[in-house]
């Protein structure tokens, strides 16, 4: 596929205390292997034909697993930003690395069970420039906060009090996974310059200008472990990642190819 992965994997992890004093939250071990070993390794077999892992603070905890022919054939690159940056910043940095118009962007420290080719051709389907991915799943960070009618986001609550989720006929009410399809130029031509937050500065205005359109992937697993209790339920859930990315590839194994 013609398209872009950008992960991002360069936050300071400050929520996770010590157990990532000196290891990034998406280079964590689970079952072995670190998680965005399972995540890319997904990427990889669905024909994504660029991933970007944009680091940060210990960026060298990326580098030492990722930065070598084996990925790098498989078309997978390191970019390395600031981890002080806020995250309209960091995407906007990312973007400009993108070799390809069409772009999927993900967390590295989130677990989605999501099918993404699907949600690839719904998106290309509406002739769309942006489209936030859902989850209907009760009890997750920011819970119900993005409400969408006709496809079309009308209300982007980040940080809010959780509303119940929900799927209607015409509306949705529900979670952003933090996966997004969208259109590098449009982004990029749409960023301000200086500091901004994606989620408090781009989505509302996206939001305001009805640009931005959502589609559900209901009650599917989705995990962000980016505190110290959720690290824990995935700890114990580990099985789960390879269920829903598959055995992760490894340098020094049987040489996979891609399809």
């Amino acid at each position: 596929m013609k398209i872009t992965a950008v992960i991002l994997a360069g936050g300071l992890a400050t929520r996770m205390g010590e157990i990532c004093h000196n290891t990034p939250k998406s280079m964590l071990a689970f079952d072995g292997y670190p998680f965005l070993q399972y995540l890319i390794s997904r990427l990889i077999g669905l024909n994504f034909d660029e991933i970007l892992i944009i680091t940060g603070w210990l960026s060298q905890g990326v580098e030492i697993v990722f930065k070598n022919e084996f990925w790098r054939s498989r078309g997978v690159r390191i970019v390395e930003g600031n981890a002080f940056w806020k995250t309209g910043e960091v995407i906007k940095f990312a973007l400009k690395h993108s070799s390809n118009e069409d772009v999927f962007l993900c967390n590295g420290d989130t677990v989605v069970d999501m099918d993404f080719c699907e949600f690839y051709k719904i998106h290309t389907s509406r002739c769309a420039d942006f489209t936030s991915v859902l989850s209907l799943n009760k009890g997750v960070q920011n819970e119900g906060a993005v409400f969408a009618r006709n496809d079309i986001v009308i209300e982007f609550a980040e940080g809010r009090k959780p509303r119940t989720p929900f799927l209607g006929r015409i509306s949705i009410r529900g979670s952003s996974t933090g996966c997004y399809f969208l259109k590098r130029s449009v982004l990029l031509d749409i960023f301000p310059s200086g500091l901004f937050s994606f989620e408090y500065d781009i989505l509302p205005y996206l939001v305001s200008k009805g640009l931005l359109t959502a589609t559900s992937n209901g009650n599917k697993f989705f995990l962000d472990y980016g505190v110290p209790e959720r690290y824990q339920v995935l700890k114990k859930k580990s099985w789960i990642l390879r269920k829903i990315y598959g055995n992760p590839m490894s340098k020094g194994e049987h040489d996979e190819k891609r399809h």
